[in-house]
């Protein structure tokens, strides 16, 4: 770690030189550091939201949240292990964009007429529009996504469009705040200073201005581009316009629990026990990701051994009862071999754990 002077209070503090931002754990201040001229620039428009929760609330919300969703909610508490919890607040850079697409392409006709002509294109008709949208578009300012579990994909989009970038317009996707006013999270910013973190890690700024301005007009013309292709049947042209209106700096506060699944009932032997992941929102309160207990291996095992019951069960009744039964066992056993080549001939990493890698608390 190297020293380093405060540009607004000069007092002397380590920094990391990986960061692109130095923030002044006596005063708040940030700036950037030249290291070539030895220059330091005070940054503006820099915030924070505060976070709103400690150790042990996170932890209810993982109860509430999990009791919702579990068919025996009195055996949370024996079924359910807490692993660990930690909170981080992050840097995100917030770019106020507007964008404007235009659109034209061509759809298949509903209705067709007796002699209509079979000319090339009688049967389409040709469509064109547009679309205009403003955002607050975060990208983290950090050089990895995934160095903490669940900021991959937090954009949810109204539309039905998969989304494949990390970045999100902030007043969707982290929600109205719960047990305070109406509003985003972003209406919550305050000024910058560490002690609104309420002990949460803060991380440095990694990424520059110019970088997070790329990105947001990257995925923003590519998001465009994926609701033009919902208007019409085939896309021929699109053209996304994107003014950047301003910038600025807003830490977030987030929580990661993890925790593991192990039944008490006999649906254990089909069960293994893993480390399951929930990302909580530390100012709304909202659960923003999670991984569910049972894993897609798990609910095929269960089919697997259900269905191998019946099977067995049908086979002993067309024996002694009715030949008919029998198809029922050519069923039940399709459905077993099935079950088995998922599980033995295809085995696979679960999707769920392909997403983060942090599996512990980040040493800081």
């Amino acid at each position: 770690m190297f020293q380093v002077s405060c540009a607004a209070c000069n007092a002397s503090f380590e920094y990391n030189v990986e960061d692109y931002i130095h923030l002044c754990p006596y005063c708040s201040a940030g700036f950037i550091l030249d290291l070539d001229e030895g220059a330091k620039d005070i940054i503006g428009d820099h915030f924070i939201v505060p976070n709103r929760l400690d150790r042990e609330q996170v932890e209810g919300i993982f109860y509430d949240w999990i009791s919702e969703r579990y068919h025996r909610p009195e055996r949370v508490k024996n079924e359910f292990k807490i692993l660990g919890s930690y909170g981080i607040s992050l840097p995100y850079w917030v770019i106020s964009a507007e964008a404007h697409t235009f659109w034209s392409g061509h759809s298949q006709k509903a209705n067709q007429y007796t002699g209509q002509s079979a000319e090339h294109g009688s049967k389409f008709l040709k469509e064109d529009g547009r679309f205009s949208r403003r955002y607050r578009w975060s990208i983290l300012g950090r050089k990895s996504p995934k160095e903490h579990w669940g900021l991959e994909r937090l954009h949810h989009p109204k539309e039905g469009v998969m989304v494949d970038w990390d970045g999100y317009p902030l007043d969707e996707t982290l929600g109205a705040v719960k047990g305070g006013a109406l509003g985003s999270v972003y209406d919550a910013r305050q000024a910058f200073k560490f002690d609104h973190a309420n002990g949460l890690t803060i991380s440095g700024v990694q990424v520059k201005e110019s970088s997070a301005i790329a990105r947001a007009k990257d995925q923003i013309q590519e998001f465009h581009r994926r609701i033009a292709k919902t208007k019409v049947g085939t896309l021929y042209e699109h053209r996304t316009e994107i003014e950047i209106v301003g910038i600025h700096l807003v830490h977030l506060p987030f929580w990661v629990v993890r925790y593991s699944f192990a039944p008490k009932s006999p649906f254990r032997f089909m069960t293994t026990v893993r480390e399951r992941r929930l990302l909580v929102q530390g100012h709304t309160l909202a659960v923003l990701d999670a991984e569910l207990p049972l894993s897609n291996s798990d609910k095929v095992m269960t089919n697997l051994l259900v269905c191998g019951s019946f099977a067995a069960v049908s086979l002993a009744l067309s024996l002694f009862v009715h030949p008919l039964f029998f198809l029922m066992v050519t069923i039940f056993s399709a459905v077993c071999i099935s079950s088995a080549w998922k599980v033995f001939g295809r085995e696979k990493p679960d999707s769920d754990l392909g997403r983060g890698s942090e599996l512990s608390e980040p040493a800081f």
